[in-house]
């Protein structure tokens, strides 16, 4: 995985460039002020840091930087972070693009998709480790420094241990959490609860109660209306006297039978006249039994009337309708009865969390022996590079410490100490950088080009196991020439062979080891500067490297050293 492309638009005195960078070693050379240091800032910018209204160009409205990389392998923490937070992965491609505007607002993308500048931020923290500037330095921050030893280290099975039962022990610590919650809201709820259940029981709504109550209070409050109305329609239909519906359907009957015995041209309506006659016949007989069954009754209403009141105010407490209720009813029994059973819940969670703080202890004491032990071993690769990269008389030192807490999961011979997801070990590099002086954290003390070096000593240590694929490096060679310069320049070579690397330089050493040159240049036109930069060619590399020797003063001298040092590479 690899930066392919590096776009600027309006950033300081850039106006438009586009970098297409190469794998391997790429180097940037160009005169004090030509603006190498503003293209690694913006690119800065790309991978999330902070951004000012300051940076944008003179005159321009917006700066937009956009940085595309490419080879993506599905191994890679890249990969997850885009497919976990819903990112397009399809081409095999990332861009991260940033826009600032001279009102202070940024936007920013991942993949063509906007995203937070915190999310453009982890994407950075990923791809590129920038040192130089104190930006994106990943040394530098305190919290890095367990991963660096661990990915030296190569304990990753003890580590995974740590890690699960971390995991297992966090998850059940919350889940008893939670059960002494439950059962403390349960214990303050039960008196209300058991109040609830007593009331709901003492009046003992059914299922579908409501419905026939209301029908059935319709019928008795309307019982004297029915039989009035239910009489005279009887008296129309069949049992009046006179010329019922009845009485004149079966005359219809006759007189049409006559017809249709001369000409069947109505057998049709004539059998409807008979089905119309039982039905008149019918519903007078269902109105004769219906009126039979319904009788004023005083005190069946009355006792209606108060059921139907008791689920009103039923209904009014517990539920909309009486099916709420019930169900209300039936929650409220199960929390009361679901108390004792919490009891014997978190007696178990209880087991299983000092089951798993054993467990947990086991692996962070074996982790953390670990530690101890690839510590000194990573010291001695470190101090033997820092020799040997020309900062001589230094002292690297990795402190490895415990942070007590009265509720901390591992008890040692000092007391109770604080453990999480990496073990019970605080982590932090620290250095000398002249005899005699004290060892003090590494982000206190060291220069940019110090840093630069120590980077570059554990990145050529731990090559192959660090996840990062591109390493910047901007002030490298600041304060060392001559054989440092070229034992640095090779270090940067080997390093390149395992991750992507791309160094700002001042150095012929430096720079003729190099895969890839590039000449950051400063025009000036109609009284405006303007960085720009270009890859150089065979011939142009003799040119430039010869700069870099003799000054602005090239002779052939400067280009046959020059010439020496690119076949030397």
């Amino acid at each position: 995985m690899g930066l392919v492309s590096l776009k600027i638009d309006n950033f300081a005195i850039i106006e438009n460039i586009v970098v297409s960078f190469e794998s391997g070693f790429n180097v940037l050379t160009g005169e004090t002020g030509a603006g190498k240091s503003i293209i690694i800032n913006a690119l800065n910018l790309a991978l999330g840091e902070k951004a000012s209204p300051a940076m944008i160009r003179t005159g321009a409205d917006n700066a937009l930087i956009e940085c595309e990389f490419t080879d993506i392998s599905r191994n890679h923490p890249v990969y997850q972070f885009l497919k976990d937070n819903q990112f397009p992965i399809d081409s095999g491609l990332i861009t991260l693009k940033r826009q600032l505007s001279v009102n202070g607002r940024s936007k920013a993308w991942i993949n063509e998709i906007p995203c937070t500048i915190y999310q453009l931020k982890l994407m950075g923290d990923l791809l590129v480790d920038l040192h130089g500037q104190h930006d994106h330095q990943s040394l530098l921050r305190e919290d890095n420094h367990i991963r660096f030893l661990d990915d030296f280290g190569g304990y990753r099975e003890l580590l995974t241990n740590v890690q699960s039962s971390y995991s297992k022990l966090s998850h059940n610590i919350e889940r008893h959490e939670l059960l002494i919650e439950k059962q403390r809201l349960n214990r303050e709820r039960r008196e209300l609860w058991e109040f609830q259940l007593d009331e709901i029981n003492k009046i003992d709504p059914h299922e579908g109660e409501y419905d026939q109550l209301v029908k059935e209070k319709a019928l008795l409050e309307n019982s004297e209306k029915i039989h009035q109305v239910a009489g005279e329609l009887t008296r129309i239909l069949y049992e009046g006297e006179g010329s019922t519906i009845y009485r004149q359907l079966l005359a219809s009957i006759q007189k049409l039978s006559i017809l249709n015995g001369i000409d069947a041209e109505f057998s049709d309506e004539l059998k409807k006249l008979e089905e119309t006659r039982f039905v008149v016949q019918d519903l007078s007989n269902h109105l004769s039994t219906y009126v039979e069954n319904i009788q004023f009754d005083p005190l069946r209403l009355e006792t209606v009337n108060q059921r139907l009141y008791n689920l009103q105010q039923l209904m009014k407490k517990y539920g909309e309708t009486l099916a709420e209720v019930i169900r209300y009813k039936e929650n409220i029994r199960y929390n009361i009865n679901d108390d004792v059973g919490l009891d014997t819940e978190i007696l178990k969670v209880s087991k299983e969390i000092d089951a798993i703080k054993q467990e947990y202890r086991k692996a962070a004491l074996e982790l953390s022996e670990q530690r101890k032990k690839q510590a000194e071993i990573f010291e001695k690769y470190i101090n033997a590079a820092l020799l040997r990269l020309g900062i001589p008389g230094s002292q690297f030192k990795v402190r490895i410490r415990q942070e007590p807490d009265a509720d901390g999961w591992v008890e040692l011979e000092t007391g109770k100490v604080k453990g999480d997801s990496t073990g019970i070990d605080n982590v932090i590099f620290e250095i000398s950088t002249n005899p005699g002086e004290p060892l003090r954290p590494l982000a206190s003390i060291v220069s940019g080009g110090e840093v630069s070096r120590i980077m570059l000593a554990m990145k050529s240590i731990m090559a192959g196991k660090d996840s990062i694929p591109i390493v910047i490096f901007d002030e490298i060679d600041t304060g060392i020439s001559g054989r440092i310069a070229q034992v640095v320049g090779h270090e940067l070579k080997s390093l390149a062979d395992v991750h992507q690397v791309i160094c700002i330089t001042h150095l012929p050493q430096i720079a003729s080891l190099g895969n890839s040159h590039y000449k950051v240049y400063k025009v000036s036109e109609d009284g405006r500067s303007y960085t720009n930069i270009s890859r150089l060619s065979e011939v142009e590399r003799i040119e430039e490297i010869a700069s870099l020797i003799g000054g602005s003063l090239i002779t052939d001298t400067t280009r046959r050293q020059a010439r020496e040092l690119l076949a030397a590479k």
